[in-house]
């Protein structure tokens, strides 16, 4: 009997739906939007009811502060009177004061003396008495008691001639923070069952229409497309860190080999002037031939290692402007003014417009630096005959005299170690050189300095082209 008895509920609770199994058989859509709603909804009450919460506090605190405001108003009014006291002549202002603040339920005005404190005055035709009005005269300051029901009392002592004549007690109400209870819990749970509807619905359309039917299919197709872009920006990466190290080797290897040649070169041109021996002499020539083979093999390198764009028209003027613009919040935040004075127009050059820029950066970073104190960096753009001329100022420390003519070599910097590898201006040579202008610097040791650049402009034809 038990074991047909246990099968039967088996098969009955097999047979009743559960939770879990309703929720498998409903759409993703659907069950996104109960997961929604309910969140939204959670939220929505537990804001409803610290919303709740705090108006209660702050009403309760507004009734109390009108009783306790209305005691002290009422003892005021006792103390500065000059006639003995009197229930008839205090009786109209309890009026007054009770007109004036509608949330109070009685005042009333205990004489103090021997004895037991007598009423003097009352709004109530049921005046309180309780230890309220003892523990105010003990205490020489207003005092509480909450007084049922859903009521709160202060007692207010009032001194006359230096000792204590009177009591003021002031009833206050706070039925009104139960009715607050009630109507902001009907309009809480209300607010909160319309929203929760609301949601339902339209979550429920928008998740079966939109974002199951297309939205879904767009993310899709959208994450294929960057899954392809992060591969490809990775290849990318790889290949701009090898070819960056590439660089750098090439780079290093150039000034190792480069000093020593530099050296051998000028010994053998030493040696070529101080003997008259023609053997020795064709010598020497084939060492130097060989010497500026090896040379012209690093500047090989060294040009495959950096890869260049080919020149295009560009318009010298809107870059010095976007380069000015792009530098002032820098130079400001180093207290440095840019003074930039560019022509309207300038005529168009023809270069890798972003290596350009970086040379031009490169020259206003030099200039920065030698301005730790501030100073006026100054760019001017101007169009003598059929070229662009650009002149960089600063009011910096300036260039030493011995140094000056060095300037735009390799590794040649003034900076403390670390600070520079010293081919920033090398590199604006270059790419000045490139583009078939020419560079050069002047200085005043303390008074800063100046780089010059002139380019020529592009053919009037491949302007227009």
């Amino acid at each position: 009997m038990t074991a047909t008895s246990d099968s039967g509920n088996a098969r009955r609770m097999q047979g009743r739906p559960t939770v879990a199994a309703w929720l498998r058989g409903v759409s993703v859509g659907t069950r996104l939007a109960l997961a929604v709603t309910l969140s939204v909804a959670l939220v929505i009450g537990l804001l409803a009811v610290i919303g709740l919460r705090l108006i209660e506090q702050r009403l309760d605190t507004d009734l109390r502060e009108t009783a306790r405001v209305t005691a002290a108003a009422v003892a005021d009014d006792i103390e500065l009177r000059p006639d003995p006291l009197s229930g008839a002549a205090i009786a109209p202002a309890l009026h007054d004061f009770m007109a004036a603040a509608p949330s109070l339920q009685a005042i009333t005005v205990f004489r103090a003396g021997p004895g037991e404190p007598q009423v003097l005055a009352s709004t109530s035709s049921a005046p309180p008495r309780d230890e309220l009005v003892s523990r105010a005269l003990a205490a020489g300051m207003p005092v509480w008691r909450d007084v049922a029901p859903r009521a709160a009392a202060v007692a207010a002592p009032v001194r006359r001639g230096g000792r204590p004549a009177a009591v003021v007690v002031v009833t206050v109400s706070l039925a009104p923070i139960e009715q607050l209870r009630r109507a902001g819990g009907l309009i809480a749970i209300g607010g909160t069952i319309g929203a929760i509807a609301g949601i339902t619905v339209l979550l429920h359309l928008l998740a079966n229409r939109l974002v199951l039917a297309n939205e879904l299919r767009e993310r899709n197709r959208q994450l294929a497309r960057s899954y392809e872009s992060v591969l490809q920006l990775r290849e990318a990466a790889a290949r701009a860190q090898q070819l960056a190290a590439v660089g750098q080797t090439v780079a290093n290897v150039a000034h190792q080999i480069g000093t020593p040649l530099n050296l051998v070169s000028g010994h053998v041109q030493l040696l070529r002037q101080e003997t008259d021996d023609p053997a020795l002499h064709r010598r020497l020539r084939i060492i130097a031939e060989q010497v500026e083979r090896v040379e012209s093999t690093v500047r090989d390198l060294l040009d495959r290692a950096r890869p260049q764009a080919e020149p295009e028209p560009v318009d010298p003027a809107a870059m010095l402007n976007r380069l000015a613009g792009a530098l002032r919040p820098r130079l400001a935040a180093a207290g440095v003014t840019l003074d930039a004075r560019i022509a309207g127009t300038l005529p168009v050059i023809a270069a890798d417009e972003a290596r350009l820029e970086l040379a031009l950066l490169n020259i206003v970073i030099n200039a920065l630096d030698s301005m730790a104190g501030g100073g006026t960096l100054t760019i001017r753009g101007s169009a003598p005959a059929a070229a662009v001329h650009i002149e960089i100022s600063d009011t910096g420390a300036g260039i030493p005299a011995e140094l000056l003519p060095r300037i735009f070599d390799p590794w040649m910097t003034t900076k403390a170690p670390g600070s520079g590898t010293g081919l920033g201006l090398t590199i604006a040579r270059e790419v000045v050189q490139s583009l078939g202008g020419t560079i050069a610097a002047r200085s005043t040791p303390g008074a800063g300095s100046t780089f010059i650049i002139d380019l020529p402009a592009l053919a009037r034809e491949g302007a227009h082209a």
